[in-house]
């Protein structure tokens, strides 16, 4: 993984020993199969991180070369109907993210974290999430997730804000971490960026609050380091 995120796949598909052996044990123990080995929350939810970003780099790997997720299975089934075994029981890469990752941690920084093999995802870590320093990864992820122009841009004399469709997919995930967090009764997605937005354009929002806000169209191009 290079410093921009992307992949070499090539490379990968050349040489998968490391990563099919961490799949395969992936396979064979999970926090649901072995919880005793997974006693903290940061350590089960570092676990599905990594667990999720490596089969993703497999299931891409093990069809390679293709152009984007979307030619693997039509209907993007390769989230829906592809399956992996984890901790002795398949799971898709849907089951993983929606009914385990988000379900049970309902962190929404993990959206800066999991990575869908294409361009608009946020970038692939060149290392994995550590459960002694998960919070502070999870932190500058998605700090380094709203920075990023191509995810997060404010336009202030048009007086519009560009977010990525991440921020309207998953709209409910950032509100309601919002609400609990603060104790308040309602909550936008702009709360919630405003607390990883520079100085800059936080003051701005602040003044504008009912700045207008626009969805940058998602590219599901691969995240290879082959594609321009």
């Amino acid at each position: 993984v290079d410093d921009q995120g992307r992949v070499d796949y090539g490379g990968l598909k050349a040489a998968p020993e490391d990563l099919l052996g961490f799949v395969q044990a992936l396979g064979e123990m999970s926090p649901e199969s072995h919880p005793e080995r997974f006693e903290t929350r940061n350590e089960r939810l570092a676990y599905w991180i990594n667990a999720y970003n490596a089969l993703v780099l497999k299931g891409v790997a093990d069809v390679y070369p293709v152009r984007s997720v979307e030619d693997i299975q039509p209907d993007f089934g390769f989230f829906k109907t592809v399956s992996f075994r984890v901790g002795g029981k398949p799971y898709t890469l849907n089951e993983i993210e929606h009914e385990v990752i988000r379900k049970q941690f309902q962190d929404p920084r993990i959206h800066a974290a999991i990575n869908c093999a294409s361009a608009s995802c946020p970038r692939l870590a060149q290392t994995v999430f550590l459960p002694g320093i998960l919070n502070a990864q999870l932190d500058a992820a998605m700090r380094a997730f709203v920075g990023d122009r191509a995810n997060v841009r404010l336009d202030q004399e048009q007086g519009i804000l560009h977010l990525s469709e991440i921020f309207r997919w998953f709209a409910s995930d950032f509100t309601d971490w919002y609400r609990r967090k603060n104790g308040v009764a309602s909550a936008t997605t702009l709360d919630y960026l405003m607390t990883y937005l520079d100085a800059e354009n936080r003051l701005y929002l602040e003044q504008n609050p009912t700045v207008r806000v626009e969805y940058i169209t998602y590219d599901w191009s691969l995240n290879d380091q082959e594609i321009p």
